[in-house]
């Protein structure tokens, strides 16, 4: 709450609506000696908080009794393999910021620590990381093992107690070396170990990304195609049907028949003088750029955006969930939304007002990779997986199962049910933040639809997570940044693929308490959104979260002070949301349909048609995938050609450093070799190596057929050579 307490007394209150000349400069002088007093107390409450030490430092992570509620054989099973990589995954990760400071860099890096800690300044570590980097990124890991792939058993196997203890030693030397280590790192006038540790957070695959050449069909035509960053390329394609948009009524803003692109569509809204949505009148302005635009705006956004977000959201997530009995009355209160510079921050600014620094936010594995930057750099939390693969009643596959085919292997993968969390799983993670933090865990962060796997968890998958945290008094933050983009509407069985956690969670639902004007979700259930993956525009950072707690209301909206969103651009994306779309077959060029929807459904099958061929090409090829239904991205099985484990170990008993050093090696001759740019799976915290990220849309259709010669060709000659399993 303290984004609250920090806002002068004269702001906090709602009821305050006029006032003298004489009172209004009395309670200026009052708020500018406030805010000077502000100034100074912030920065020292960030200081101390960001570097204090932890009053607890784990020597280790004992794995406690499993509940009773994972139903099954399976739900009961303990793996040795979860309990080795809970020791070895170590500290938490507000730990390793501290312990950043020590080595000199983040455990991303660890095998050059010796090579680039103590005795070097942070840019001749940086300089030289960026030459040598590792791509082991472990953020709880320990210091441990040299470079390269090796398979000896002694490092293999080794994870349950050599890493352990490793960890261990280091956190304890991290603890009695605090204070030096502050005083020593704050010698340097340049940057400060707060600028460091936030370098150290970033996925270290993007360093390996950043040193390939990228291919360019003349300058660099054997160069690696970007593959792993979750843009939309088929953005620039023409909208089907659609000519141009109309606002308020008004004229056919068409292009003579010819279907526009987004890009047509924002520049026309850019330029418009017609009068802005939310406006009572209709009168057009002779202005682009109206005067109450340059000053300050409602730091939680325009009224106007607001309620055209609410509009859209609504009949995103609410109208077309037919399994669902939420009523049509029920809608997002423009007063709960608040707008920000992203998704990013609007999701840091939501944990910030639920988690103290070290409370811990439960992830489901394998998760986007930048959360650990997003809820860690600044808000201080620390992140608990949610491993799943052990708690169903059956084992995952192995990658090879032996069957009649030709070369005598049967490839699968893992079905999706063993991604989906359940109470079981939930409960796990809960008892381990407790031994971690030595306090209950305050958020449940799902991604849904889900990134990296590229499917939505079942109704009765969100339904089970709702109700758990409420009996548990566990926030729920649903990310549906991807919710516009699930090309697979309809299940084997009929139902809806995707359905929101806010219909699910609806007073409608028998969820929250009703209220008017919002959805009765009640304190426990969130959302975050954003135009940056559905509409492509990330370079204009349009952030959304909802929430109908009303404790954090009044924060969020102080801590958007930081992020807001331009006067300028939320008018654009007002007219956005607001417009209709005209259409050649129409009458008179004009439709009832909203601009929104014309793209998003253009859009879907855009992505559907890209996304087939894809997994058309690795079907021919006989490599394993997750079916896809939604986001950008196929979730391909590469186990297969892993480095081989020596005879006497099992996948069960192999480290998590071997695991990492496996999939490094497979990772770099997949970009270096054959140039095809992947997000490897270790590094969003997969249970299992082997597995990367295809990000489909992130290509041209040239180099997009391009990959699948390439994927085609690494399959055809590894297979050949008779390398990995």
């Amino acid at each position: 709450m303290f984004g609250y307490s920090f806002l002068p007394t004269i702001l906090r209150s709602s009821t305050i609506t006029t006032t003298t000349k004489a009172t209004a400069s009395s309670a200026s002088s009052t708020m500018m000696k406030s805010v000077a007093t502000l100034a100074r107390v912030i920065a020292t409450s960030l200081v101390s908080t960001m570097l204090r030490p932890l009053s607890i430092l784990p020597e280790s992570v004992a794995v406690s009794s499993r509940t009773n509620n994972g139903g099954g054989e399976g739900g009961r099973r303990r793996r040795s393999s979860s309990i080795s990589e809970a020791k070895e995954r170590g500290g938490s990760m507000v730990t390793k910021l501290y312990e950043f400071a020590l080595v000199g860099w983040n455990s991303h890096h660890h095998h050059h620590a010796a090579a680039a800690g103590a005795g070097h300044s942070s840019r001749q570590r940086m300089a030289f990381i960026s030459e040598n980097h590792q791509y082991t990124n472990n953020h709880w890991g320990a210091i441990h093992q040299g470079p390269g792939v090796g398979n000896k058993a002694s490092s293999v196997a080794g994870g349950a107690a050599s890493s352990s203890s490793s960890s261990t030693t280091s956190l304890r030397a991290f603890s009695t070396s605090t204070t030096s280590n502050n005083q020593s790192s704050s010698s340097s006038k340049l940057s400060s170990s707060r600028a460091q540790n936030a370098i150290a957070l970033l996925p270290t695959y993007l360093l390996d990304a950043r040193s390939v050449t990228k291919f360019h069909p003349v300058n660099a035509p054997n160069g690696a195609l970007q593959l792993s960053v979750a843009e939309n390329q088929l953005s620039e394609l023409p909208v089907s049907g659609v000519t141009g948009v109309v606002e308020n009524g008004g004229a056919d803003g068409g292009s003579d028949g010819e279907e526009v692109t987004l890009v047509q569509v924002l520049s026309q809204l850019a330029s418009s003088t017609v009068a802005r949505p939310s406006d009572d009148t209709s009168s057009a302005s002779s202005l682009t750029f109206e005067k109450d635009m340059i000053y300050y705006q409602p730091t939680q956004g325009s009224p106007g955006l607001r309620s055209a977000m609410g509009g859209y959201l609504h009949d995103l997530l609410l109208s077309s969930s037919s399994s669902t009995t939420t009523s049509s009355s029920s809608t997002f209160n423009p007063e709960n939304i608040i707008l920000g510079a992203g998704c990013n921050a609007v999701l840091e600014n939501l944990c910030m007002c639920l988690t103290e620094p070290g409370d811990a936010v439960m992830i489901p594995t394998p998760y986007y990779a930048a959360f650990e930057f997003d809820l860690v750099a600044r808000a201080g939390c620390e992140i608990v997986s949610v491993n799943t693969l052990d708690y169903h009643d059956e084992s995952p596959p192995s990658s090879v199962d032996a069957t009649n085919k030709s070369d005598g292997k049967q490839r699968t993968t893992i079905p999706p049910s063993f991604y989906y969390p359940n109470k079981a799983s939930l409960t796990h993670a809960y008892n381990l933040s407790m031994e971690q933090t030595s306090r209950p865990p305050r958020v449940l962060l799902l991604s849904h639809p889900n990134n990296p796997l590229g499917i939505c968890y079942p109704p009765e998958v969100m339904a089970e997570c709702i109700e758990w945290c409420r009996e548990n008094e566990v926030h729920l933050i649903s990310d549906e940044i991807y919710a516009g983009s699930v090309y697979r509407q309809k299940r084997g069985d009929g139902e809806d693929t995707f359905v929101s956690a806010m219909s699910l969670a609806s007073s409608d639902n028998g969820g929250g308490d009703e209220k008017e004007g919002g959805l009765g979700l009640g304190p426990y259930i969130h959302l975050v959104y954003a135009l940056s993956k559905d509409f492509a525009l990330s370079g204009l950072r349009v952030g959304v979260a909802y929430t109908e707690n009303e404790e954090i209301l009044m924060p969020m909206q102080k801590l958007n002070d930081l992020c807001q969103i331009s006067s300028q651009t939320q008018l654009l994306v007002e007219r956005m949301l607001s417009a209709n779309v005209a259409t050649a077959g129409a009458a008179g060029g004009n439709d009832d349909t909203k601009f929104v929807d014309a793209y998003l459904t253009s859009n879907r099958h855009n992505i559907q048609t890209r996304c087939d061929k894809l997994q058309s090409c690795l079907s021919d090829v006989d490599i394993p995938y997750l079916p896809a239904d939604s986001g950008l991205f196929v979730w391909m099985d590469f186990r297969e050609f892993l480095p081989s484990l020596p005879d006497s170990i099992t996948e069960e008993m192999e480290s998590l450093s071997s695991k990492e050093q496996r999939e490094r090696g497979l990772y770099l001759k997949l970009m270096k070799e054959y140039g095809l740019l992947f997000t490897p799976g270790m590094s969003m915290r997969n249970e299992r190596p082997g597995f990367f990220r295809c990000v489909f849309t992130a290509a041209s259709d040239e180099e997009f057929e391009l990959g699948l010669e390439r994927i085609c060709k690494f399959v055809n000659e590894e297979r050949g050579s008779g390398s990995g399993n």
